[in-house]
């Protein structure tokens, strides 16, 4: 379950979940689906293969018995008296009903906002084998023969048969609601409330038909599911950063070998590199003849450039279920790596890479036997993209081409032979040259750690400046030097490492920038977050009936008007958007309370919720009071967030701009004005609900003075008009509603193209952003976030509970409620530096200077041992 939900989502699943808990089961044993899809093996008219079992020893004919009787026991085989034996699985051309394609299935999932994946338990487990085709399944023991029940791991249609079960039981919710991968299942919606309801059927639809879940591997109603190598949200979809981590970390080169390595990697796929040429000129340079190795700026920017340009587009192609398929495999005496390609229209495109370093054990293997388990660590890595179609396996190593057909394999090799079977591949080989792709990932294996471990480091300029290397008690120095002093003015991440990486070097620099800029107090205070703003946008629905929900506001202070007014107090209805105003002498608790009863609730009736913000006139004891008398709920906007009554706010810029076309020089008649301006506004055609208000609140249209002037025809108001009148006014307020949702659902899809969803657990630590005026300052240099504030609870999707956090004070906290808008993560300034960085009390203190440095070389030699005694980097 995912931990971003609130708890009464929580409460909601959960409760859902109860009702279906039969479907989650720990055993694996066998119940087959109650479906109609059973798996056949076609072998046309071949006679059965009957082979011998190979001889085992005793540690491996225990294994056996234990492995055979667990799986009579769960019903999984039985004994046989089949003619056909033998201790491989048989392989045949595969079948061709279709798995879906990848992209299809990424681009079903676009827009959706919560997820639950599912894997079935043992799946193939589940899809009996047709009685007529079990004993071609039989297997030789040496306790006896035996043969499956349900379908095995392994069998080269298995997929395909699998496939079509599913589709067959999720065919009418298939691409709509959720998405099956064999045994994988995504359910997938835009709001919780359908997720509840599409996760039901689902899951009603896998228990009728008795299937089992792993509830290990099940996720449900979470904002990012990791699917087909992909990270799958709310967002979009994006790259599995696992996927071009391989090449990404490709280690700094250290001499002519790695160089002459990394390039032929790159021109294996030079034709995807625009501007190859150009790019790999300083590396190039440097297998030539007679040159000295020198790794400077020039060729540490030629050496990124590539890196950059090998993982992206379209270097790294999206996978297409139907193209060609290969994995090119290499081992090196201390790493292996793969690369998986494809041959899309006539042209090899790299989906994937993937390397890493051999353990102390696997060092001391063959070279045959790193060959090989490249291979297996290659599918298994590359697994949900391979499994259940032919691919080929493209290697250098001569051998391995008779892999899959040596006759009496043993050991690891045999071993690895049988974990290979339940894969359709053939093994082309490739010449050492012509291999250069998994061959430089091999000999450059991905670290945990991709920072080299040398004592001392150096950078060179041109091969004659160098940077002296900080040692640990320095660094912070360094960065508050270029940071928090005004010549550095607290700028950003990136202005702050590229001053400092000019002059000095440590290794992890760029890393504890970031850290020394994310926690600083005075820029967490003043900045905004440089990205997409948080929330999405919850539309309040419309009203049922009119004056069912209104807004209420106050609009001023307006320059005394020649009959004392100062002040406007406008109600909206959020059923047929009628607006109703009155100028005021006094913004004062009793003219809100009497204009609430008299205007509104005596000549339209009680609402049934007030909106309106947090101010003082609407919190007073009077309006609670008369607001309780008549049952009314209350809501109040978050602070500093009028969106949340956006009609009304929406109204009051309008109602401005009307008054502003009419009002004297002196600004002493709006309130005369009032009144023209809000029939004016009453009578005129809404955008979003395609009628007056009028006509949606009086079942007619208004009739100005020039109606009067024409002829009168009193036939339209007989009984039976009137009755037509009165249903024609109810179904223009239902379709006005229909209207305004669908007005409503556009500015969702387009407010939340620019916003990204964002949310806090309780106990979260936030700031809060607060616009603030402070008389004789400049509003502009005004801190904008306060805190930290701790969330208390998640009150819905874009509101939270928050109360000020000050663990040593006794002062009574302060609460409120806040929009996401005005929130962002806090980060304690305490952990601004990392604990090893710290510098011990008697380091000095102020900018790092020449003559500082001078000072600090004669007193700390080995710290500084680094430096150049015939240069100093520039200042």
């Amino acid at each position: 379950m995912s931990p971003e939900l609130s708890d009464e989502q929580r409460n909601k699943l959960s409760e859902l979940l109860r009702k279906f808990s039969g479907l989650f089961t720990k055993t694996d044993k066998s119940t087959a689906a109650k479906t109609n899809v059973k798996h056949r093996i076609f072998t046309g008219d071949h006679a059965p293969i009957n082979q011998r079992a190979y001889r085992v020893s005793p540690t491996e004919r225990r294994i056996i018995h234990e492995k055979v009787q667990k799986m009579l026991d769960e019903s999984i085989v039985q004994p046989s008296e089949s003619p056909w034996s033998s201790p491989i699985v048989l392989r045949h051309e595969k079948d061709v009903y279709p798995l879906p394609r990848i992209d299809d299935t990424l681009d079903c999932l676009k827009g959706a906002m919560f997820f639950s994946s599912m894997d079935l338990r043992s799946g193939y487990w589940q899809i009996e084998i047709d009685e007529a085709d079990r004993e071609k399944t039989a297997f030789i023991t040496p306790e006896g023969l035996y043969e499956f029940k349900v379908m095995p791991f392994g069998l080269c249609n298995a997929p395909a048969t699998f496939e079509r079960m599913m589709d067959n039981l999720l065919r009418h919710f298939k691409w709509t609601m959720c998405l099956c991968y064999l045994d994988d299942i995504i359910v997938f919606s835009e709001t919780f409330e359908d997720h509840l309801i599409r996760l039901r059927l689902v899951l009603k639809c896998l228990q009728e038909a008795g299937l089992k879940l792993n509830s290990k591997k099940c996720l449900f109603a979470a904002q990012e599911v990791k699917i087909l190598g992909h990270l799958v949200s709310s967002n979009g979809v994006r790259p599995d950063p696992d996927k071009i981590k391989a090449v990404r970390n490709f280690p700094t080169q250290k001499n002519i070998h790695d160089i002459r390595s990394f390039l032929g990697l790159c021109s294996y796929f030079r034709r995807f590199i625009k501007g190859f040429c150009y790019l790999a000129e300083p590396l190039q340079s440097l297998l030539k003849r007679g040159v000295e190795f020198h790794w400077g700026p020039e060729e540490v920017e030629a050496f990124n450039s590539l890196k950059k340009a090998l993982t992206s587009d379209p270097v790294l192609g999206m996978y297409d279920e139907r193209a060609s398929t290969e994995i090119h495999t290499d081992a090196s005496g201390y790493g292996i790596g793969a690369v998986l390609v494809q041959i899309q229209n006539n042209v090899e495109k790299v989906i994937a890479y993937a390397s890493r370093t051999l353990t102390k054990a696997e060092k001391n293997y063959s070279t045959t036997e790193r060959e090989c388990l490249a291979i297996v660590w290659a599918t298994n890595k590359f697994r949900p993209y391979i499994f259940g179609k032919h691919f080929t396996v493209v290697t250098d190593h001569h051998s391995l081409c008779w892999l899959m057909n040596l006759k009496d394999p043993s050991g690891r090799l045999a071993r690895w032979a049988l974990r290979l079977q339940e894969h359709d591949f053939d093994v082309k080989y490739k010449t050492g040259k012509k291999h250069s792709d998994a061959d430089a990932l091999s000999r450059n294996p991905v670290e945990e750690e991709t920072e080299t471990p040398d004592k001392f480091l150096a950078v060179t300029t041109n091969g004659k400046l160098w940077l002296p290397v900080i040692p640990k008690h320095l660094r912070a120095d360094i960065l508050r030097h270029f940071h928090d002093a005004p010549t550095a003015g607290h700028l950003g991440f990136a202005k702050t490492y590229d001053r400092i990486r000019k002059r000095f070097y440590w290794p992890g620099m760029y890393r504890n920038v970031v850290r020394y800029v994310m926690h600083c107090r005075e820029c967490q205070r003043r900045k905004s977050v440089p990205q997409r703003p948080p929330g999405r946008l919850v539309p309040i629905p419309p009203a049922i009936a009119p004056f069912h929900r209104i807004g209420i506001d106050l609009l001023g202070r307006f320059p005394k008007s020649a009959h004392g007014n100062k002040w406007i107090i406008v109600c909206t209805d959020y059923s047929t958007r009628y607006a109703i105003t009155k100028a005021l002498p006094t913004a004062e608790v009793d003219e809100i309370a009497k204009f609430l009863l008299e205007e509104i609730v005596l000549r339209h009736g009680a609402p049934r919720v007030i909106i309106t913000d947090r101010g003082a006139v609407f919190r007073s004891r009077l309006v609670s009071s008369l607001v309780d008398l008549c049952n009314i709920d209350h809501r109040f906007t978050t602070a500093y967030h009028p969106q949340t009554n956006g009609l009304t706010e929406r109204f009051n810029k309008t109602l401005a701009d009307m008054l502003s076309m009419y009002v004297d020089v002196e600004q002493k008649n709006w309130d005369e004005i009032l009144p023209f301006v809000t029939f004016a506004y009453n009578t005129a055609k809404q955008e979003t609900t395609g009628f007056t208000p009028f006509y949606l609140l009086h079942g007619r249209e208004a009739e100005t003075t020039l109606d009067t002037m024409l002829p009168f025809c009193p036939n339209d108001f007989d009984d039976n008009n009137i009755t037509k009148i009165a249903a024609r006014a109810e179904e223009s307020r239902q379709l006005a509603r229909v209207h305004t949702l669908r007005a409503q659902d556009k500015d969702r899809r387009r407010y939340d193209s620019k916003h990204q969803m964002v949310s806090y657990a309780p106990g979260d630590l936030v700031w809060i952003y607060t616009p603030v005026r402070k008389v004789g300052l400049s509003e502009k240099l005004l801190r904008r976030y306060f805190g930290p504030y701790q969330v208390l609870r998640r009150l819905s999707a874009v509101t939270y509970a928050v109360q000020d956090f000050d663990p040593a004070s006794r002062k009574r906290k302060l609460r409120e409620v806040v929009h996401v808008l005005r929130m962002k993560p806090y980060h304690d300034p305490a952990e601004q530096i990392e604990t090893e960085d710290i510098p011990p009390k008697e380091s000095y203190k102020g900018p790092i200077t020449r003559s500082r440095i001078k000072t600090l070389e004669q007193n700390d030699s080995g710290a500084l041992s680094s430096f150049s005694r015939g240069a100093m980097p520039h200042a």
